[in-house]
């Protein structure tokens, strides 16, 4: 080993901060470790990071804003004006025991892109439901929310009940249903035990499982859980998936490239 190396290893800190960030249709996981880390079967990219303290005063919204610099094609996904709210995971992980432990999820964008280096910025997802949101945007994708009023979809219709094990962290999920369904049947859907609910990033057909954002407080292994369908709120599955198009409330014409950005070529 270097002495740079060495020097690297002294200041390395015991715990690591990995990071993900939910598109609708993949997730790119960073950290701000120097070093590449595996967990929950994923591999997190180094990235220069830096972030705030995003501990609220009793009363306030918890935002965490991140700045963070990577390669220029992820910071063209950032750009990209046709995708909804980015949602984030942020994990503090305990390399030698291989424990994580969440400390944050939000939803946000991107408020600023400068060459390879982007700006970040989340409100706590409970933070939001107390916030008092306009009831519809302009997006290509719908505003409704799946199973609510203006949805109109029966959650009933939509839900199953079925025994799982789960991973050693709780992270991910195990049932025979799983693989029997379509593939993603469950991606951004969300699984109810107890009256504690959590969502659903990802739905894995082939190995018959589900990925939570966050694990449950109590052990569900070997529990019968309910579990809902999820929709990526884009017409197509609204209409072959639910039969709801009559009720789709998005605009699926609206130009997804911004010509201030990206000029009108």
């Amino acid at each position: 080993m270097t002495y740079q190396q060495e020097i690297i290893k002294t200041q390395m800190l015991p715990f690591a901060e990995l990071y993900d960030f939910i598109f609708p249709d993949y997730t790119l996981y960073l950290t701000s470790y120097p070093e590449q880390l595996s967990y929950n079967f994923h591999n997190y990219i180094p990235a220069v990071m830096m972030r705030n303290d995003f501990q609220a005063e009793k009363g306030s919204l918890r935002e965490l804003i991140i700045t963070f610099a990577t390669k220029e094609n992820v910071a063209l996904n950032f750009l990209m004006v046709n995708v909804p709210k980015i949602k984030v995971i942020l994990r503090r992980y305990f390399i030698d025991a291989q424990v994580a432990k969440t400390i944050f999820v939000g939803e946000g964008e991107s408020v600023g892109v400068e060459g390879r280096t982007i700006t970040f910025k989340a409100i706590d997802l409970l933070a939001l439901k107390k916030c008092l949101i306009p009831p519809t945007v302009y997006s290509s994708y719908c505003n409704n929310t799946l199973f609510d009023s203006h949805c109109g979809v029966l959650s009933s219709l939509y839900r199953t009940v079925t025994l799982v094990s789960a991973s050693s962290d709780g992270m991910i999920l195990y049932s025979g249903a799983f693989g029997s369904a379509d593939p993603d049947y469950f991606t951004y859907g969300y699984v109810e035990f107890n009256n504690n609910f959590r969502m659903i990033t990802k739905h894995d057909k082939t190995n018959s499982c589900i990925y939570l954002h966050m694990s449950f407080d109590e052990d569900v292994n070997n529990k019968t859980v309910t579990v809902y369908a999820g929709c990526d709120k884009t017409p197509q599955t609204c209409k072959n998936k639910f039969n709801n198009l009559r009720n789709f409330r998005g605009f699926p014409y609206i130009p997804e490239r911004n010509p201030v950005i990206w000029g009108f070529k």
